[in-house]
């Protein structure tokens, strides 16, 4: 069954400061901005016609997958083609894991499927996906993200092959800092 449509989900704010290696499972885990983040995302996915899930294997995807599964019903399948980008590992090669997955998704997955995952792997899907037309100069988020955190791509398939819109980015209301009267 042929993909028709991918919606690319870029994991919620981290927790900062945990000391954890953010390349490497476990990872920081999403902060409570990122947790309120995923939820909104989960709610956007959710009228969508998701069919399947997939999630990198550390813990900021697995949390923002988690809230997405809450919100759509679907199970969450780990893929380590969707994990961080290592510190060792060149672009290229994460070019080809990515490349690799969508070549696999294309063997049976369901029409409809959302990807979670990270800045780089993201990165990396776009640029395939648009043959490398994709000009991303308008979409830098902090830290060089082409998507701010919780923010979804949508890819659609068409004759010409595959149309990209940064369809969703989460605002979330933060609590005012307390000023004494």
């Amino acid at each position: 069954m042929q993909v028709t449509d991918l919606y690319i989900v870029r994991h919620g704010h981290p927790q900062q400061n945990t000391g954890l290696a953010y390349d490497r499972p476990p990872g920081p885990p999403l902060s409570e901005i990122g947790c309120a983040e995923a939820r909104l995302a989960g709610l956007y996915l959710a009228g969508r016609g998701v069919q399947c899930l997939y999630a990198s294997p550390l813990e900021r995807a697995q949390g923002t997958a988690h809230a997405i599964a809450i919100e759509t019903g679907l199970p969450i399948t780990t893929e380590p083609a969707l994990a961080e980008h290592r510190h060792e590992e060149t672009f290229d090669a994460v070019k080809e894991r990515i490349r690799e997955l969508l070549a696999r998704l294309e063997q049976g997955a369901a029409p409809v499927v959302a990807l979670v995952s990270h800045g780089s792997p993201i990165k990396a899907m776009l640029q395939i996906l648009s043959r490398e037309q994709i000009d991303l100069t308008r979409h830098i988020y902090p830290n060089g993200n082409p998507v701010p955190t919780a923010g979804i791509w949508h890819a659609r398939r068409d004759a010409q092959g595959w149309s990209l819109d940064l369809v969703f980015k989460p605002v979330v209301a933060t609590p005012a800092a307390h000023v004494p009267v």
